[in-house]
């Protein structure tokens, strides 16, 4: 098996927040090309190259010309038989061939094992600095010596590092692909309170509203904003129960904007997972309303199905008090509850 590894540059993830937004879009035009993607770091991503080199002209390099075409931001790429040393081979931007990787893991420094063991960084980086003290300079010193003795000395970290040493690397573990669910609204400069409420009102609107959602319920949701002075934020919201109840997703999201550490120059949402279509979900109501709302919903289906998915909007209020007409209110697709 040979292992494509595409690295966003450092210098593009100095801000956390924006540099899980360059990873997602990153994975999902990998997938667009048929790539089976794996990644559980920001800017980077692993997929095998076997299955795809039938679609790109039979060989490796019309895999990867496209993986760099899909990608459309600079990124350095690199090909070896495990995840660890495609890894290795990206930041070198060279093609490992599966008989020559014995000698190329054998060739790196252990200073190559900081950030890819399961270790945080400090104690990778201590383990590494003791290897160093006892002689142990290269990855091929490492996977010479017995697992008895390594495990003797380091314990399980450095028989973890041993195995990465070796070549050894269970399979890769690729993610289960989505259409990408996610609204943006810009807002005026300095925009907080009621303004972002009413934003948040927006783009829940919008992303229940959304075609790609299918009529499917959700799993969780990440609240993101760009702010006015400079860097992002954004925050995880699991909802305990598939839902694609507005009124529910307004409820639990609304207690985050009290967390925003600055003003607001754009609000964002993004669906993290979708569940089963619309059925038993979880609604935040009086049980007086329920056939009120469910009869209203049955009707707007019934509209949209004769007039269109478009043919219903829904009016969301968003600053009473501008001097521009446009900025008082909002016109946007209405949700199907």
């Amino acid at each position: 098996m040979e292992v494509a590894c595409v690295l966003i540059p450092d210098s593009a993830l100095a801000d956390p927040v924006e540099a899980g937004e360059q990873t997602e879009r990153l994975l999902r035009r990998l997938e667009r090309i048929g790539a089976a993607v794996e990644s559980e770091r920001a800017g980077e991503a692993f997929f095998s190259l076997d299955g795809l080199r039938g679609l790109y002209g039979g060989e490796s390099a019309g895999v990867l010309a496209a993986a760099r075409r899909a990608a459309e931001i600079e990124v350095r790429i690199g090909v070896a038989p495990t995840r660890f040393a495609a890894h290795a081979a990206a930041q070198r931007e060279t093609i490992v061939p599966p008989p020559a990787a014995a000698d190329f893991l054998a060739a790196l420094p252990v200073s190559t094992l900081v950030g890819r063991l399961e270790l945080p960084p400090r104690e990778a980086g201590s383990l590494v600095e003791t290897m160093r003290r006892l002689g142990i300079e290269t990855l091929g010193t490492l996977g010479a010596i017995p697992a008895d003795l390594v495990a003797d000395r380091f314990g399980p970290p450095g028989l973890e590092a041993l195995r990465l040493a070796r070549g050894e690397q269970e399979p890769l573990r690729p993610r289960h692909p989505h259409e990408e669910l996610a609204e943006e609204v810009e807002l005026p400069e300095g925009a907080a309170g009621g303004q972002l409420e009413h934003a948040l009102r927006l783009l829940v609107a919008r992303l229940l509203a959304a075609p790609q959602r299918k009529g499917r319920t959700l799993l969780g949701l990440r609240l993101g904003a760009v702010l006015s002075g400079g860097g992002s934020w954004s925050v995880d919201q699991g909802l305990g129960r598939p839902t694609a109840s507005a009124r529910t997703l307004r409820a639990v999201l609304m207690p985050r904007l009290e967390t925003l550490p600055g003003p607001v120059a754009a609000l964002r949402l993004r669906a993290l997972g979708l569940g089963p279509q619309v059925g038993d979900q979880l609604e935040l109501s009086v049980r007086g309303e329920e056939h009120r709302r469910r009869r209203l919903a049955e009707a707007i289906r019934e509209v949209r199905a004769a007039q269109g998915a478009g043919s219903l909007l829904t009016i969301v209020p968003l600053d009473s008090a501008s001097r521009f007409p446009e900025r008082r209110a909002m016109l946007t697709p209405s949700p199907d509850r």
